[in-house]
């Protein structure tokens, strides 16, 4: 079961030529209705009273800019398809990346350490974190004292026993609390803000009409959450920050 990084990322199928074509037809089914009128009005006219020749005319160059007008919309849609494809192509070398991306859910191979990182905002006198596994059960847990900004937190995949885990998908769970244990709040009720992102390696790529999705194991990372990559050919950083989706969650989280 593949699981997303982040909670509720659906996925949704889009015809991007769908409109243009439902114009496309409408207009022809018009234009046919028109001169259908049209033929009609000449045979019945008033020969003592014709008909103006310019209502045609501009009846028909109407006919003509709207033609247009759809044409130029569906040239605009083959090129936004054509700019899509290019874009998955390109994806295709995220393959053996190391990405960072906002997220909480990480996915574990048998024997391995998962990273994460979060901010926290403003200082806490005491924060909790823990290892929820796919069912939601809290399998790791560990109490912090005194913490504000970005952090990285590294989980060996051991529960508290020290009992190593399976494979599978893991979430980091951050909980700000005040010094007597309570949730916190600050000076004027307002809880700590809390981002968080994930490290790992692409194993492959998932491609959809509306976005792409890097996957770690069964964890599907929308594209569009990505802060940083590390391509494994060169080990080059690459900075993903010109993304506008969640940009100011991927600033804290980076």
């Amino acid at each position: 079961m593949t699981v997303s990084s982040l909670t509720n990322v659906g996925l949704s199928q889009a015809d991007t030529n769908a409109a243009s074509s439902s114009s496309a037809s409408q207009l022809a089914q018009n234009f046919d209705t028109f001169l259908t009128l049209l033929t009609t009005q000449l045979k019945n006219q008033d020969p003592t009273s014709p008909m103006e020749s310019d209502q045609f005319t501009d009846q028909l160059s109407q006919f003509a800019q709207v033609e247009q007008g759809i044409q130029s919309n569906k040239n605009l849609e083959d090129l936004i398809a054509m700019q899509g494809q290019q874009r998955q192509l390109s994806a295709l070398s995220y393959v053996g990346a190391e990405i960072e991306a906002v997220g909480d859910t990480n996915w574990r191979e048998e024997g391995e350490e998962l990273t994460y990182k979060y901010n926290v905002s403003p200082e806490v006198p005491r924060l909790q974190l823990q290892i929820h596994d796919q069912s939601g059960a809290t399998i790791y847990s560990e109490e912090l004292t005194d913490v504000s900004g970005l952090q990285t937190f590294t989980w060996d995949g051991k529960n508290n026993n020290g009992v190593d885990q399976d494979a599978g998908a893991y979430t980091l769970v951050v909980r700000p609390m005040a010094a007597n244990g309570d949730t916190f709040t600050d000076e004027d009720g307002d809880p700590a803000s809390v981002a968080i992102g994930i490290i790992g390696t692409v194993d492959s790529v998932d491609i959809d009409d509306t976005d792409i999705y890097l996957r770690l194991g069964d964890v599907s990372v929308p594209f569009s959450t990505l802060t940083n990559v590390k391509l494994g050919a060169n080990a080059t950083d690459t900075d993903t920050g010109g993304n506008d989706t969640g940009s100011d969650e991927q600033d804290e989280a980076a």
